[in-house]
């Protein structure tokens, strides 16, 4: 038999009310807190700090496609900015989204450092290459044995390039120098015979192109080119907004199908950086790139050029390219 107390009895039900309401008050905050949450994502936004590049990154500030993606969230593009200039910018928080080329990304990756890849901008290979100077008398790659290079750095797409040519056909690479300049140096090195050779990209290969009396000695389509544009956010970023990363890959999508159309999208921009008219025509020779996405057959193109970066020892090992990006059709 129990012996019930009327003042314990108000006791338990006062605990009671007030676990309750305690119980009441948890489940409205994280009501709240997923609500706000929420509110973040679908209103975030992207700041991306584009290159003075004609890739579809750049190209897109000029068109509404992201915007339009994006919906009530925001999408906001800063630049042109050089390529270490962006990328200190994203690391510094003071951006989010920015492009390298697949060689550098893969460098990072394999340093674990905090980039997240969404976008493949693939093209076939004909926008990079090596140029041999004017009246220089090269004619072949062999030609190049004991002459300088010109390259941006060592481990970028110009190194890349004097390896996997010199590899593909065969040859010591050892037995060329490579030189080590800024862009903007590229030219007057090239014309005074500082450099025999170029070994460079996009507007620099095009502006090597028109120079009188220069050759091309090899492009990349000579080798099966896997050496791409890669578009990226911060894995903080990538953390925090997917859904936004995901709207600005289909916005990318969009782009290059516009400039599949119309190619003047590239031309113009580079026409908005100070191209001449003779590098503009080498540029509208250039393939028209195509954004893929990094599926499993992305990720697969990503390994086996980490692959090559290993003979060449720009890297040491293979990096797991699942946790350095996002596949956005999913």
């Amino acid at each position: 038999m129990f012996n019930f107390n009327a003042s314990n009895i108000s006791k338990r039900a006062l605990a009671v009310t007030c676990a309750l309401c305690a119980t009441i008050a948890l489940a409205s905050c994280g009501s709240a807190q997923q609500s706000k949450q929420s509110s973040s994502s679908s209103n975030g936004t992207m700041r991306v700090a584009y290159l003075s590049t004609a890739n579809y990154l750049t190209t897109l500030k000029n068109d509404d496609f992201a915007q339009k993606e994006f919906g009530k969230s925001t999408v906001k593009f800063t630049g042109p900015y050089a390529p270490l200039d962006a990328y200190a910018a994203v690391n510094s928080g003071a951006a989010d989204a920015s492009s390298t080329g697949t060689t550098r990304f893969i460098d990072w990756a394999s340093k674990n450092q905090p980039w997240v890849a969404f976008a493949i901008e693939y093209y076939n290979g004909d926008s990079q290459g090596i140029v041999a100077a004017p009246n220089s008398g090269i004619k072949t790659l062999k030609d190049l044995y004991g002459k300088k290079i010109g390259i941006i750095a060592k481990g970028g797409t110009g190194d890349y390039v004097i390896h996997r040519s010199f590899e593909k056909a065969g040859l010591d690479v050892s037995k060329v120098q490579e030189v080590e300049m800024s862009p903007k140096n590229f030219q007057v090195a090239f014309t005074t015979k500082k450099i025999d050779a170029l070994a460079t990209f996009d507007q620099n290969l095009a502006a090597a192109l028109a120079t009188p009396g220069s050759k091309r000695i090899v492009n990349a389509k000579d080798y099966g080119n896997l050496n791409v544009s890669i578009h990226m956010v911060s894995a903080s970023f990538a953390k925090k907004h997917p859904d936004l990363v995901k709207k600005m890959y289909r916005a990318l999508v969009k782009e290059a199908q516009k400039a599949k159309k119309d190619p003047s999208v590239i031309t113009n921009a580079y026409k908005e950086f100070g191209a001449s008219e003779s590098t503009l025509k080498e540029v509208a020779k250039f393939y028209v790139p195509d954004i893929l996405p990094i599926d499993a057959k992305g990720r697969e193109m990503l390994t086996k050029q980490a692959e090559q970066e290993v003979r060449y020892g720009f890297i040491k090992s293979v990096p797991d390219f699942t946790k350095s990006t996002i596949d956005c059709t999913k």
